[in-house]
């Protein structure tokens, strides 16, 4: 049998700046989360978290990416 190897979606939007990261990912929170310090830890004692602040266009974080069903819009800080 043969295993098909799903393509993970995550996504930069823009791009990765030193304190925030919004990100576009079809992962659960916890995973996009985790995802995000594997492939960009901070460099500080501080690891990637869901930001309270919204989105700079005033959207709500997260919020339904618009373009692609399934995914969501993630701000993180750190």
């Amino acid at each position: 049998m043969k295993q098909q190897e799903e393509t993970l979606q995550f996504y930069t939007l823009g791009s990765q700046g030193l304190v925030m990261w919004a990100i576009c990912t079809s992962l659960p929170l916890d995973e996009a989360i985790a995802h995000a310090n594997s492939i960009g830890p901070t460099g500080i004692s501080g690891k990637w978290q869901l930001s309270d602040e919204k989105f700079g266009d005033s959207l709500d974080n997260p919020h339904d990416c618009p373009e692609m069903p399934g995914h969501k819009h993630y701000l993180l800080e750190c």
